[in-house]
């Protein structure tokens, strides 16, 4: 149906394109900040048992002083850029255009409020995230290797090994724990769409600050990653191509699946083996998260002027106003 009058910039909602905008923004600023601790992690999750005790400052120090200073603490930057951006487009476009279709099938239906309830929350967000990962799941995996061999070969030959390796079924090893993983955005955004709304009704207020966003993000990111980190651990050993089966002349590589690694891990180090690095994956989610969502709540702002000026020039022409 046909809108007869211009909405109010108070009711007026910004669109998938600008979430995705401002999302992918946020993200990509962050990553640069944090992505040190990221490469270090991974570092950490792949550590033997001979190396556990180093923490997540001395693998910092160590990669500085072994692997060329600064520029080894960001090897592989390019393609985890290249994923974050498209991770995030992909992620926030779609959940918020899947959240818009819900919310007017629930007015539709006649529900008393449009809004979405717990399960339709954690369901459009896991439904997002896991569009998202399949497409960004290859350029993950070839990050994630070029992040344990200290970017030597560089993105293309890091690929072309994946490639040679275990064909193109390679690039989305680990996308079965992926799917586990899903949870993880989705149970973030709602811990954070939960706890701002009870904050903003508990304290009388409208918005909050960027202190604020940047808080609850972060705590909402620790929560997830505390029930979601067994399967990140499992998928970063499944990707570094550290955890393959031998093969012979003839044969390509064939890659552990979840369950063998799961196995194989608890075997040897006990239930605890699962949570080996999450103490840095918790240190770079928190500060992650609270940046880009502190970084995109300020670029969604300014992205809702803009496309509420060109939504109203729109409006006013079509109205003849």
């Amino acid at each position: 149906m046909e809108e007869k009058k211009i909405v109010s910039f108070e009711e007026y909602k910004l669109p998938p394109l600008g979430h995705a905008v401002s999302g992918a923004v946020g993200s990509t600023i962050a990553n640069l900040f944090i992505y040190p601790l990221d490469i270090s992690t991974t570092r950490l999750q792949l550590k033997q048992d001979k190396e556990e005790n180093e923490g997540i400052l001395s693998t910092i120090k160590s990669i500085y002083q072994k692997e060329g200073g600064i520029k080894g603490l960001y090897a592989g930057l390019g393609s985890d850029t290249l994923a974050t951006v498209l991770s995030s487009f992909i992620y926030f476009y779609c959940y918020t255009a899947l959240r818009n279709v819900q919310e007017k099938l629930n007015t539709r239906m006649g529900k008393p409020t449009a809004q979405l309830n717990t399960a339709q929350e954690l369901f459009l967000g896991a439904e997002a995230a896991l569009i998202s990962r399949f497409f960004t799941t290859p350029v993950s995996n070839v990050t994630t290797r070029l992040q344990t061999n200290g970017g030597n070969g560089g993105f293309r030959s890091t690929a072309m090994s994946v490639f040679d390796q275990k064909g193109i079924t390679g690039f989305w090893t680990g996308y079965r724990a992926s799917m586990v993983l899903v949870s993880n955005p989705s149970i973030t955004y709602f811990v954070f769409e939960k706890l701002k709304a009870f904050y903003l009704q508990t304290n009388k207020k409208s918005s909050l600050s960027s202190f604020e966003v940047f808080l609850f993000s972060a705590l909402s990111k620790s929560i997830a990653t505390m029930i979601t980190y067994p399967f990140i651990f499992l998928r970063t050993r499944m990707v570094s191509g550290k955890n393959d089966r031998e093969k012979s002349k003839d044969e390509r590589v064939k890659t552990k699946g979840m369950v063998e690694t799961l196995k194989e891990v608890v075997e040897k180090d006990g239930m605890i083996g699962l949570y080996k690095g999450m103490k840095a994956q918790l240190i770079k989610g928190f500060f992650n998260q609270g940046i880009m969502y502190m970084i995109k709540d300020y670029v969604a702002t300014y992205l809702t002027l803009v496309f509420y000026h060109s939504y109203k020039l729109k409006m006013k022409a079509k109205l003849g106003v």
